[in-house]
């Protein structure tokens, strides 16, 4: 059991050295008036100074008491300051504009964070009364007992409350032997320290925190707007107890938190009355709610203390809607083995022009947009308003009852919540819905977690945002992945020890309510039983930082050892951080460091499924990984014709998909899954061959593993009938899962073509047809649907058939036909469910097509449906206006793409009325967006913002505001154009900016949160307020960019280099050797960061060597690649170690050379000159090496030259082997493996084969077909020599100008006179050589291109490099 802890956080700086211990409020509630008056009483623990500090805001403070005796106090509101516009005239350019919303965000947020209602008062004894005595000691008396039990004192009674607020006090004081020996003076010094603050005020016509509609009021759970309702320390770190009393009309109902203790008639007003609630357990202000209104209250029947309220009107609709809670209620309560810990649950429900967020929470109470509530006639808003209550009802649990220690912490809570919520989705909605919905979402993880934005503790991308991380995608992004790491623990652990800790959390004896990331990891060690090594890795590299692994996989099957090579790649999705102080070299943030654990792969063979677990997450980021089979070929012998059969065994017959297929006939694996029960969030890109992805989809009854079988199959670059039919099969299988039978549909539309003869629009069409035509008259049936999977897969059939499109782009005329013969056809009567789903799937799909020139003639039939059933909703309103938004949507995507032929403006004219107060929210906030969005198509982005501003400020609804700037801020995000400096104006910037700081924004957190990030996104930034500068810096200086003095002292000491940016394509397998090209001021760079003496080799390509080959050309170095060399000269610099005494050799090994020089293209001849060399004599003559280069190596790209190459996508085909290369060597080591050179375990490998070819050989001895293949092999080998000698001996009679040997010019420099050299000799290059050490500087050669001229067709088959060297004398230092 966890000790309670000491309370942590803002609680001294947001309270001003104060402590709550206990708050009631009580007020009275004027609805007509829009009035709140009355009191709260705040119970403090307070420092030793005189003051201290509040929240209040929006209000009039009427008068303060502390312990009954009047005090001063100093009240600014924030919200008056808000009309203080800054002034912006500074403003010229949309980084500039930018800029400014961050100064301004981050002032606002800062300056709400400070409490500013200050309280002074006069320090005495005589201030404490007999009433707050005797308080004191009834409450002493009362929870003796139960702290008596848990070995604490009295004094200790706040410990619930705040996490041992007072411990420390009473630590010092147990130390102290006066505390001990006498009890009466130490609780007179704590009843000294606790005050009793009343205060009085009145709030008149709110518009943040709380909100007045109509006859309606209600508070919203808005980031720190719990002061702006009632005066309180508004902060997530300060909890305690609250008493609650509020007096309302005899005709309205007050419903807030807690259980209610009972209703009375006011005693100054009889007209109304006063509803008590009290909430013992301690909560933040944050949770604090309140909702008064006619309002119908329906307890539930299912005999559990939950009571589901709402207006009347959608009684009807809620007593449907809740038939299910009890389950979640009880699978909750059963789950924790603990019940309900914050007493009666009430759900209220109400109209959603009213809420300000779909669900905003409180302790005991949620309060929810009824527009989630459904009757029995609906069908597609089931499960989403199932899924929706579930996880509100969870939050009570994690994140109400049990809060975050920190604002780091709360991550954890978010992820519990999540978990339990798919408990619900798992046991109630089916496993196949819950593993189908956590494959999307780390999909969704996977693909957005790319910055620090999403590092789930870190305190940048948590504390420091001010709470911001939990608004818009970022927050939902967080959300995925915190419920995602925590199964990855419990998948580690196991589901028993996991629940033990949910239980253990929860537990009502626990010692304290809050939970930290700290002691999750202790219980995870001591619950869970998982090794500390591995936490201690776990939650800095998944918790702490930033990035998912991506995996890329591609087998190759030995039929002979009956082996699976898998070669891995393993990356991370988090992009670069060159500004970050761990990861200065600009390398994928902390790819190479890999992830704790072991991936496993399952491997389907025709004996069974077999798991192996042999795939690491850490280490190499390149791997070859074998894998024994375990099933063995039945003696079956596949024939071929023996004319067409070569002697590599290949058959000229045979098509590339028949070859590919083999795969399958050929070895005994069925299909390959990687990570098949989601033990790692991780994005898997796995290549197998196409008949393993058809055997997955049609046999494997996961659902996760056919969904990524589809999602390969419909992406295959040529399709042939077999996949067709394969997603065919699938799709009209009723056993399958629905979900993923509607991705086969959507599959078949990706696939059909012409090349396919649209097979997948014929499929799709007679899937349709045989289920709701009837053959007789060839027309749809009246609609039935009983079957409600196969209602949701035939809901998507018309969506899918729009999506078809012929070779000129454009819809084919059967796809057209049959959407308006549905939509014409369409009969619901005798169907007991509603078909305003399924109408307004078919009117969507009409928004999908693509008309074209033939289709133009279908365009008045269309336009004439989808009027006619705008008037039939606007007669009898359907389902929440659903029916209306989609014919609203619809007609702006064709007026958008026959732009040409319709006058946009009459399309908007037909839909401004829609936007009148007395249509439904949903269909006027649809409105707006649909008219933004033809403003956007027609007049560009200035002009659509402009029209954004215009209706934000006529927008009455506070969620309709923010639904207006999501919707725009997406726009600023999908637009093409990469920055919008001439698209928008500087009246508009103006006016974003005024918003952004205006009192509307400020009554709306989100709306102000979204405006800053329409701001941010249209000067190509992130949309968070993370990274973002709180002083505009100058841009970094170029690293290497050195001192004068360095670079003139010695121009052969290495500069260091700039990290180049990783390349954000995916690069072959040997694109992985780090390259660079020469400069031509001589600056070359080296990675060492000491001080080394360099070895210059300057090269020079013959004619042969530009010819032979134009596309792979490139030239190996590891310090950079120069964009600015040009020719075919290229330079090289070789590191050398430090040389201490002049004496010291100089050693140049043939093994070095050879490996030097083996990253030039193949069949190319070079001579080299080495110009700065330090020889140990320098009257040797010296001497020409020959030394031979093979290697194959692509033309990299530019962005590719980096010593950090992200391995991302190194296996592109099935079957792909993988190359492990090392690229970084000092300068006195040869490198370890250039173009697959083996290490340590490949030698061992290595050896291991040999010995296994060994004792092949001998047991084949005896073997007569063996003998036979033995002498081809050596005939042919006599013949290679043969042809190779005779090669030879006719390039001995070159020309004697085409021996000549190219000589660098221009290698002369200004030197004092250097004694004699002897003639060069051309022979074999020796062992070593040694000079006397000399350092010199030489300049670029100059290459001339005539004497360059060697003729290709006499190369010698080996390539060779001649390397000159020549003794250079060091230059005398000038005084």
């Amino acid at each position: 059991m966890a000790k309670a802890r000491k309370q942590k956080g803002d609680g001294g700086g947001a309270g001003g050295g104060a402590t709550v211990l206990h708050q009631k409020l009580c007020v009275s509630i004027d609805v007509e008036n829009q009035l709140i008056y009355g009191y709260t009483e705040i119970k403090v623990l307070l420092a030793d100074n005189d003051t201290f500090a509040l929240h209040a805001d929006n209000m009039t403070i009427r008068s303060i008491l502390v312990d009954g005796e009047t005090a001063e106090f100093d009240y600014s509101p924030h919200w008056k300051n808000e009309g203080d516009q800054p002034n912006w005239s500074l403003i010229s350019c949309l980084k500039t504009a930018a800029d400014a919303a961050c100064s301004t965000y981050t002032s606002a947020l800062n300056r709400e964070a400070v409490p500013n209602l200050i309280v002074s008062y006069e320090r005495s004894v005589k201030s404490i009364t007999e009433q707050q005595l005797e308080e004191n000691s009834e409450k002493h008396e009362e929870n003796s007992g139960r702290l008596e039990e848990h070995g604490l004192k009295p004094d200790q009674i706040v410990n619930g409350c705040n996490g041992s607020a007072m411990e420390e006090q009473k630590e010092k004081e147990n130390g102290n032997g006066k505390g001990k020996e006498n009890g009466i003076e130490t609780e007179t010094e704590k009843v000294k320290n606790i005050k009793l603050v009343h205060i009085d005020y009145i709030l008149e016509k709110a518009e943040t925190g709380i909100h007045f509609v109509g006859n309606v009021l209600y508070s919203s759970s808005q980031i720190r707007r719990a002061h702006c309702w009632f005066p309180c320390i508004d902060s997530t770190t300060q909890r305690c107890p609250f008493d609650l009393e509020f007096t309302v009309s005899m005709d309205l109902i007050a419903v807030s938190n807690g259980d209610l203790l009972y209703q009375v008639l006011s005693k100054e007003d009889p007209t109304k009355k006063t509803y008590v609630y009290k909430l013992n357990t301690p909560v933040s202000a944050h949770w604090i709610s309140l909702v008064v209104g006619p309002l119908e209250v329906l307890p539930d029947s299912n005999d559990i203390s939950v009571s589901h309220i709402c207006l009347s009107p959608a009684l009807s609709k809620l007593r449907n809607t809740i038939t299910f809670f009890h389950d979640a209620y009880s699978c909750y309560e059963d789950y924790l083995a603990t019940p309900f810990p914050l007493g009666l649950y009430k759900q209220i429900f109400l109209p959603p022009e009213m809420t300000v967020l779909p669900t905003s929470l409180g302790a005991s109470t949620c309060i929810f947009s009824s527009d989630i509530l459904h009757d029995e006639k609906v069908i597609d808003q089931i499960i989403g308003t199932r899924i929706k209550l579930a996880y509100a009802l969870a939050k009570q649990w994690f994140g109400i009852y049990t809060s975050a220690e920190e604002p780091n912490d709360e991550w954890l809570l978010d992820g519990l919540a999540g978990f339990l919520t798919e408990i619900f989705i798992k046991l109630f909605l089916g496993n196949n819905e819950a593993r189908y919905r956590r494959f999307k979402a780390n999909i969704t993880v996977c693909e957005s977690d790319v910055s620090g934005a999403t590092a789930l503790s870190s305190p940048a991308a948590s504390s420091d945002l001010y709470g911001t991380q939990t608004i818009g995608s970022y927050g939902k992004v967080r959300s995925l992945k915190a419920v995602a790491v925590l199964q990855m623990l419990e998948k580690q652990m196991g589901p028993d020890s996991f629940r033990k800790i949910l239980q253990l959390i929860v537990t009502p004896n626990r010692a304290s309510r809050t939970l930290s990331t700290k002691e999750f990891r202790h219980l995870a060690n001591k619950v869970g039983n998982l090794e500390r090594p591995f936490l201690k890795e776990f939650f800095p590299r998944w918790v702490e930082s930033c990035g998912c692994p991506v995996m890329r996989l591609g087998i190759s099957y030995s039929k002979k050892r009956n082996m699976i090579e898998l070669a891995v790649s393993r990356g991370c999705t988090a992009k670069a951080t060159p500004d970050s102080d761990s990861h200065t070299n600009g390398d994928t943030r902390e790819g190479d460091a890999g992830w704790p654990g072991m991936m496993s792969v399952r491997v389907h063979e025709t004996d069974g499924a077999y798991d192996h677990p042999v795939l690491p997450m850490a280490g190499e980021a390149l791997q070859v990984v074998e894998i024994q089979c375990h099933s063995k070929l039945a003696a079956k012998r596949v024939w071929k014709s023996k004319k067409s059969t070569k002697f590599d065994g290949s058959d000229d017959n045979i098509d590339v998909s028949t070859q590919e297929n083999r795969t399958s006939i050929d070895s005994p694996l069925q299909w390959i899954r990687v990570d098949p029960e989601m033990e790692y969030l991780a994005a898997i890109h796995f290549h197998q061959p196409v008949q393993m992805w058809i055997n997955q989809l049609e046999k494997d009854k996961d659902v996760i593993s056919q969904s990524q079988a589809i999602s390969v199959l419909e992406k295959l670059p040529q399709l042939s009938s077999a996949v067709i039919n394969a997603l065919n099969n699938f799709l009209n299988d009723t056993k399958a899962f629905w979900r993923v039978r509607v991705e086969a549909a959507y599959a078949l539309a990706v696939t059909a073509s012409e090349a396919t003869d649209l097979a997948g629009l014929l499929h799709l069409v007679k899937f349709y047809k045989s289920r709701r035509f009837d053959a007789d008259i060839g027309m749809p049936r009246p609609n039935d649907f009983h079957d409600i999977p196969e209602y949701f897969v035939l809901e998507a059939i018309p969506h899918a058939v729009a999506l078809v499109r012929s070779s000129d782009k454009n819809s084919p005329r059967g796809a057209i036909e049959f959407i308006l013969q549905l939509l014409k056809y369409n009969d619901n009567n005798g169907n007991i469910y509603s078909d305003v789903y399924w109408l307004s799937a078919m009117v969507q799909a009409i928004g999908e097509l693509e008309l074209g020139q033939q289709g133009m003639g279908f365009l008045s039939s269309l336009l004439k449906r989808i009027d006619r059933l705008l008037q039939f909703d606007n007669f009898m309103p359907g389902y929440n206006g659903v029916l209306t938004v989609s014919c609203i949507r619809t007609l702006a995507r064709i007026a958008r793409r026959v732009s040409s032929s319709i006058c946009l403006d009459r399309i908007s004219e037909l839909i401004s009325p829609f936007r009148n107060m007395d249509k439904p929210w949903k269909v006027r906030i649809e409105a707006s967006k649909v008219l933004i969005d033809l403003e956007l198509h027609h007049k560009g982005l200035d002009a659509a913002l402009l029209l954004f501003l215009k209706y934000v400020d006529e927008e009455k609804s506070l969620r309709g505001a923010t639904k207006l700037a999501v919707h725009v801020l997406r726009l600023c995000q999908a637009s093409t154009v990469p920055h919008f400096n001439d698209q928008i104006s500087l009246t508009t910037l103006i006016g974003l900016l005024h918003l952004l700081a205006g009192a509307k924004a400020y009554n709306n957190v989100f709306l102000r949160h979204h405006v800053f990030c329409i701001l941010q996104v249209a000067a190509g930034r992130s949309p968070t307020l993370f990274g973002v500068p709180k002083v505009v810096e100058p841009p970094l200086v170029v690293q290497d960019i050195c001192s004068d003095h360095h670079t003139k002292a010695d121009s052969s000491i290495p500069q260091p280099s700039r990290p180049q940016e990783p390349s954000t394509s995916t690069p072959s397998v040997r694109e992985v050797l780090p390259t660079s090209g020469p400069t031509k001021d001589a600056d070359n760079i080296s990675n060492c960061s000491e001080r080394r003496n360099v070895v210059k080799i300057r090269v020079k390509l013959t004619a042969s060597s530009s010819k032979a080959s134009d596309a792979d050309h490139r030239v190996h170095s590891h310090g950079g690649r120069n964009e600015n060399e040009a020719g075919p000269c290229s330079s090289m610099s070789v590191d050398a170690p430090m040389v201490e005494a002049a004496t010291e050799p100089l050693n140049v090994s043939n093994h070095n050379i050879e490996e030097q020089n083996s990253c030039h293209d193949r069949e190319s001849r070079m001579s080299a000159s080495i110009g700065n060399a330090k020889l140990i004599d320098r009257h040797e003559i010296s001497k020409e090496l020959q030394c031979t280069a093979d290697s194959r190596l692509d033309v990299l790209p530019k962005d590719q030259f980096s010593p950090a190459v992200n391995p991302l996508g190194v296996v592109d085909k099935p079957g792909s082997q993988l190359e492990v290369v090392s690229t970084s060597y000092d300068g006195n080591q040869a490198p370890e493996s250039v173009n697959g050179v083996e290490t340590k375990e490949k030698k061992k490998k290595d050896k291991k084969d040999k010995k296994r070819k060994r004792d092949e050989k001998r047991d084949k001895k005896d073997d007569p077909e063996y003998l036979e293949k033995k002498r081809l092999k050596k005939e042919k080998k006599k013949m290679e020599k043969e042809s190779a000698r005779k090669q030879l001996e006719g390039e001995g009679k070159a020309t004697p100008e085409q021996q000549k040997i190219v000589k660098p010019s221009g290698l002369q420099e200004v030197l004092p006179a250097r004694p004699p050299t002897a003639p060069v000799r051309s022979a074999e290059p020796a062992p070593s050589q040694s000079a006397e050490p000399a350092v010199v500087r030489s300049s670029e050669p100059q290459i001339s291109s005539k004497e360059a001229t060697v003729d290709t067709a006499r190369t010698a088959a080996k390539p060779r490099i001649k390397i000159k060297v020549k003794p250079l004398i060091r230059k005398p230092e000038e005084s």
